[in-house]
């Protein structure tokens, strides 16, 4: 048996996409979630993660460039280039991590478990110095962080997202003596051809213990916020994840539902 964080990404980003991981969660399928507290839509949908604590892990979804003022205008290649080109202002870095964990716990009455980043950002220079800064001053060692860095390999495009950051965020997260997951998967090209079936076959027979499954499971139909690119990708894991095969394949490959708290140090 070993454990296996399986988180999905975007909750609150709009109605579909946290009622399809909210089903996931109450059909025991998924043990964490990350949430998007700039979405217009949170506070609506923050409650029902309240009614259901203590059943997954919940942790921020560090948004700079989806509903964050600051987002306009700044693609993600842009940001990439501005962390790196250090043409971000570091106490600017400081408040957008600080307003957001405000904003978690103002909502969910709790600190977050755990801190990742949309489309993986929080691994960025200036961007993770914030992070590191700003979760140990306000929890100590009591929330951990999400590291992309994957210990075999799990395709091109999983490879570039580590090559981001993940090894310099690992080297802050042991410095500050936080918890990160052991291993990575759940990166694919959202593709209508992949079979998602055999994906998270392969990520669960390869994952460690102690790793991360990533998701983005969320129902059909529009969006009440802003445009989401990949809502067919979403509607087919939300349906792999609520169906009986995907319980006999976590039964088979002997994996349990893991929280942050299974994860080891950094």
């Amino acid at each position: 048996m070993k454990h296996i964080q399986i988180c999905a990404d975007d909750y609150g980003f709009d109605a579909a996409i946290s009622q399809g991981i909210l089903e996931c969660i109450d059909a025991g399928r998924i043990s964490a979630t990350g949430c998007m507290v700039l979405s217009p839509a949170w506070p609506q949908w923050a409650p029902a993660l309240r009614e259901r604590q203590g059943l997954a892990d919940y942790g921020l979804h560090l948004d700079l460039n989806e509903f964050a003022p600051y987002a306009e205008g700044r693609s993600l290649s842009g940001w990439i280039a501005a962390s790196y080109l250090r043409r971000l202002d570091a106490g600017a870095a400081g408040i957008w991590v600080n307003q957001q964990l405000d904003a978690f716990e103002s909502a969910l009455r709790e600190s977050p478990a755990f801190v990742d980043g949309h489309q993986h950002l929080h691994q960025l220079p200036i961007i993770r110095e914030a992070l590191l800064a700003a979760v140990s001053r306000r929890y100590g060692k009591s929330c951990a962080l999400r590291s992309t860095r994957a210990l075999g390999w799990r395709g091109a495009k999983a490879r570039v997202i580590e090559s981001l950051g993940a090894l310099a965020l690992r080297r802050g997260a042991r410095s500050a003596g936080l918890r990160m997951n052991s291993d990575f998967a759940g990166v694919y090209d959202f593709s209508p051809a992949a079979d998602y079936s055999e994906l998270v076959s392969d990520w669960l027979a390869t994952l460690a213990d102690g790793g991360l499954l990533m998701t983005h499971p969320g129902r059909a139909g529009g969006t009440e916020t802003r445009p989401d690119a990949i809502r067919p990708a979403r509607e087919r894991e939300r349906a792999f994840w609520l169906s009986a095969a995907a319980g006999e394949l976590l039964a088979s490959q002997g994996v349990q539902l893991g929280l942050c708290e299974d994860w080891p140090l950094a």
